[in-house]
């Protein structure tokens, strides 16, 4: 009798119940849903560098009504305003210190972006206000911009003095129709030595005379620098006006950078108010949903999506601030000085580095700023 070798006998049976030598076992696949462009391009660029996880990027708009039940995803992205509410429902998967240390641990974060108490979430990018000008309109009027929005009173005489040139219209913000009315709000609040809330977060304190006097500055700057048409658009519109010349300063987040072509223009930090510097911090975390059953597999993309390459696909590229240091110090690394005049004709990559290296410092000159909120704080006061 003619005996077969084991292995010979293995892939026999292999064959006769349809299988093949080597077949290669099925990719896992996790439920991703995210707020933010790009979000689903770095899901694709995760499974190019990780083929056996497939990651099925789902696109949500608004806070999810709940991440208990059966169809949730196992990792979501969710606004800085969200995360305490979600997290008091018990949804969300607490990251163990080993998982910490294995993305960078806290330190390797900005720390404003890191969340208080229980890590269940983790930041992914941030955004905060800048003063956006135009850099040709400051230079006909021989205004320097280092000193033009270096307080309340210098902001206030720049755009006094660009009304009366008449050659634009001095400043566009939104008006009722802000698309987030405590990110405007809250730095001339701040800046003015009020507060939103008591400091154990249980009393509004919105009504305080300190806390009005920073909202009425905001509105004088609006009231008397603001054409009416302006305060009427969305945040949206009023960025698309700026990116179109229909005025010269505006305020808002890194990514308008992205939306400007063709104008010369600059970047400066927030001006500081009566009481000192203050800035509002928000952007978007990312946290594993607790009922996952592929938490191995969504950690992994959550580590990849805070580290350099995550943040390479999606951070730097839709404008936003990077969260971990590592990613935010190759983006600032050139960091030359408050000015940042950028010529019509130069590249749209070195638009973004610019910005984010404004950003950079707005966020290392309120470095160990306290951070509150209403609940839990999304936002950074100094």
């Amino acid at each position: 009798m003619r005996w077969l070798a084991p292995g010979a006998v293995a892939l026999l049976l292999t064959v006769a119940c349809g299988g093949q030598p080597n077949a290669p076992s099925a990719a896992t696949t996790i439920k991703f849903w995210y707020l933010s462009s790009g979000a689903q391009d770095a899901a694709k660029a995760f499974h190019t560098a990780h083929p056996d996880i497939d990651v099925k990027a789902t696109k949500i708009s608004s806070l999810p009504s709940s991440l208990t039940g059966a169809d949730v995803p196992d990792v979501v992205e969710l606004n800085r305003d969200w995360v305490a509410a979600v997290a008091n429902t018990g949804a969300l998967h607490e990251f163990s210190t080993d998982e910490v240390q294995s993305i960078g641990g806290k330190s390797a974060f900005v720390p404003q972006a890191w969340p208080t108490g229980k890590t269940t979430s983790v930041p992914w990018f941030i955004d905060t206000r800048v003063v956006y000008y135009r850099a040709d309109i400051l230079k006909e009027l021989n205004i320097d911009p280092a000193n033009a929005f270096s307080n309340w009173e210098a902001f206030d005489h720049t755009l006094d003095a660009i009304k009366i040139s008449k050659k634009i219209s001095p400043l566009g913000i939104a008006g009722r129709n802000d698309s987030n009315p405590v990110a405007s709000f809250a730095p001339w609040i701040w800046e003015a030595g009020g507060s939103l809330v008591s400091d154990d977060g249980t009393k509004p304190t919105i009504n305080q005379s300190a806390s009005v006097d920073g909202v009425d500055e905001y509105q004088r700057f609006g009231g008397r620098y603001v054409d009416a048409d302006v305060l009427k658009q969305d945040t949206a519109g009023v960025e698309s006006m700026f990116a179109n010349g229909k005025f010269a300063v505006t305020i808002a987040g890194p990514s308008l950078a992205t939306k400007l072509k063709g104008l010369q223009f600059g970047v400066q930090q927030f001006p500081p108010g009566h009481t000192g510097h203050a800035v509002w911090i928000g952007g978007s975390n990312l946290a594993i949903v607790k009922n996952s059953n592929q938490e191995s597999a969504a950690f992994g993309f959550v580590k990849w999506l805070t580290g350099s390459e995550g943040q390479g696909a999606v951070a730097t590229n839709i404008g936003m601030g990077p969260a971990p240091n590592v990613a935010r110090q190759n983006g600032g690394r050139h960091a030359d000085g408050a000015r940042s005049d950028l010529a019509s004709d130069q590249a749209e990559p070195r638009r973004r580095r610019s910005v984010h290296r404004h950003i950079v410092r707005e966020l290392d000159m309120s470095h160990g700023e306290c951070i509150r909120s209403i609940p839990k704080p999304p936002l950074t006061r100094g």
